[in-house]
């Protein structure tokens, strides 16, 4: 077993996302909710709280399990930050620019290929199988549970 580096910049961002998700989640609490169809002022901030608060958590659970050994050269570590800032917001492009022509389920499925792109040891199964969860949650979430008129895919649904 080869011992790893935990990156303190990563553990305090998550750490202040926890906290930052939790306090609002508290101040929410203390609003009027309402329901999804009648949301009160107290519903957004909720959710928009367990967002932060979830993604802090992942934050720190991939953090925890990041396979850079103790060995690895400050220019493979470097290497693997740079192609993550590039792919990353560039996968969020892509989306922006297919979800229009193309629909809901192509513009995930493009997300899920090029962010992929940015962790060369991701396996081709488990970059198949995001790339058929994405676009079924996100067909969940904001056409059957939030009713949003969006195309699933051009020229078929």
């Amino acid at each position: 077993m080869s011992l790893k580096r935990l990156d303190r910049g990563t553990l305090v961002a998550g750490g202040c996302m926890c906290l930052i998700g939790a306090l609002v989640i508290h101040e929410a609490l203390g609003m009027r909710l309402g329901s999804p169809t009648r949301m009160g002022p107290g519903y957004y901030p909720l959710l928009i709280g367990i967002a932060a608060l979830g993604l802090g958590l992942l934050i720190l659970l991939l953090e925890s399990r990041v396979n850079v050994p103790l060995d690895a050269t400050l220019a493979d570590r470097s290497r693997a930050a740079w192609r993550s800032r590039l792919l990353v917001p560039a996968s969020m492009i892509v989306f922006a620019l297919l979800l229009r022509p193309a629909g809901l389920v192509p513009a995930a499925v493009g997300l899920v290929c090029v962010a992929s792109l940015a962790a060369p040891t991701l396996s081709a199964r488990r970059t198949l199988g995001l790339a058929i969860v994405t676009p079924l949650l996100a067909w969940l979430i904001f056409v059957v549970g939030l009713g949003l008129p969006l195309t699933v895919i051009r020229g078929i649904v």
